[in-house]
């Protein structure tokens, strides 16, 4: 009986190492032994879990290839089969050759086909002598229901201690106080476990469960926090008076710094892949989130705000350096790895932010006098016709779709409401009033 030759691969289940037997060709001499892995960490995984991801724009996850052979894989391949809601993102890989000391990475988008559904696919790498490298990614959505929308408020004007994190069904009813005591919170980001807030004035990055429970600071010693974003496993934030971009592990760890010298970074937002931002001085920019080389995507714009959705990064470009900006404003959009910058819509006045879904970019802009009043517009993903979904707003601003409706904040300092908008529709719902709001977000 001839001897099976069994070789120690790098693959990790449930923690623990296996051995695998050798794909065809795999036993021959300088076969590489690839293998997946979620981080930076030399342990490699054959599945992975995007959990249950509410329908709105696509969630994205980077994956590192390594080889843990002495050999050099060659050019790899790089497939992704199954189910239609999982398509690559950025890839590094594809081409590539790869070696003990070297590796590359891979992102996967995931959206959900429909509600209630269960989609999974396959990642392949494929390299010399048959060495392959898979890995199973799956994912979900719940059945219909209304989820949440989020928000942070400093409570009283004249409170110190009076900020909180909030949360209300999107079909709106009573609201929740998930953490208080907060001193200046000014931005907000949810993933499908835990609520995250930048406190400005305290310094800190924290979290909380969806439904309240213990609150644990990310991040300390942060006196220029900027707005925040979050991909479900790291929480990443802009330091506009430092000039960095950082992150952090949900749940507590090591603080990452993973771009220095940037302009007053003014915005940030990840598609799970890269991480995203906007300077002051108008540069778009991006760097992979293990990080790497920082890319400009586009100068000379006043990004002060930012949205991703797996294709093609946009934002709203305020015009000009001052506070009664002229009708010069314009929403733009450039590929994600650089490109072609493309003008969505121009002659906007005062944009104060943007957020997209599967369809449609939504912007706010907001008045300069009695005369001219705030207004939520949105034009189609690949440009045409901006159609205005809400005016006679007074001060719109920190937009959040979810692919039925468009939220955001209106009013002024002390007496805001939260607002929503069914889209197709007319009818603007108020879901609070009274309050000192600063950012919304949705979830589950």
């Amino acid at each position: 009986m001839k001897r099976r030759r069994w070789v120690f691969g790098a693959v990790a289940v449930a923690g623990a190492f296996a051995l695998v037997a050798p794909a065809t060709g795999q036993g021959k001499a300088n076969a590489a032994l690839l293998g997946w892995s979620p981080s930076n960490a030399a342990v490699a995984i054959i599945s992975y879990s995007f959990g249950v991801v509410d329908i709105r724009p696509p969630v994205g996850k980077a994956f590192r290839l390594w080889d843990a052979s002495p050999a050099r894989s060659g050019p790899l391949r790089i497939k992704l089969t199954g189910s239609s809601a999982f398509r690559l993102g950025t890839d590094t890989c594809a081409g590539a050759a790869i070696g003990k000391k070297t590796s590359c990475w891979v992102g996967v988008l995931y959206k959900p086909s429909r509600a209630g559904a269960s989609d999974s696919a396959t990642l392949t790498a494929t390299g010399k002598q048959g060495a392959v490298a898979s890995l199973t990614v799956s994912g979900g959505s719940a059945a219909p229901s209304p989820g949440h929308v989020y928000w942070v408020g400093e409570g009283s004007v004249s409170a110190s201690n009076g900020g909180t994190v909030n949360a209300a069904s999107r079909g709106g009813g009573a609201v929740s106080t998930l953490a208080s005591g907060l001193s200046g919170p000014r931005a907000v980001a949810v993933d499908g476990t835990r609520v995250y807030w930048a406190d400005a004035s305290q310094g800190t990055v924290g979290e909380v469960p969806l439904g309240g429970g213990s609150v644990t600071v990310l991040a300390t010693g942060r006196p220029q926090l900027g707005p925040l974003t979050v991909d479900g496993t790291n929480v990443y934030w802009v330091d506009y008076q430092a000039g960095t971009v950082n992150e952090v592990p949900v749940g507590g760890g090591t603080v990452t710094t993973l771009a220095t010298g940037q302009s007053a970074p003014l915005s940030i937002t990840t598609d799970g892949t890269n991480v995203y931002w906007g300077t002051s001085n108008g540069k778009v920019q991006e760097v992979p989130v293990g990080g790497g080389t920082v890319t400009t995507l586009a100068t000379g714009q006043g990004a002060n705000s930012l949205a991703v959705d797996g294709t093609d990064v946009y934002w709203a470009n305020d015009g000009a350096p001052s506070f009664y900006y002229p009708a010069g404003g314009t929403v733009n959009k450039v590929p994600i790895g650089g490109g072609t910058v493309t003008t969505l819509a121009s002659g906007q006045v005062n944009l104060s932010s943007v957020a997209v879904d599967g369809t449609n970019v939504y912007w706010a802009t907001w008045g300069t006098s009695p005369s001219f009043h705030g207004t939520v517009r949105e034009v189609p993903l690949g440009g045409g016709s901006v159609t205005t979904l809400a005016s006679h707003q007074t001060f719109p601003r920190s937009l959040a779709v979810d692919g039925t409706h468009v939220y955001w904040i209106d009013g002024a300092e002390g007496d805001d409401t939260l607002r929503k908008l069914r889209l197709g529709s007319s009818s603007v719902a108020i879901l609070a009033s009274g309050l000192n709001l600063q950012a919304v977000a949705v979830g589950p």
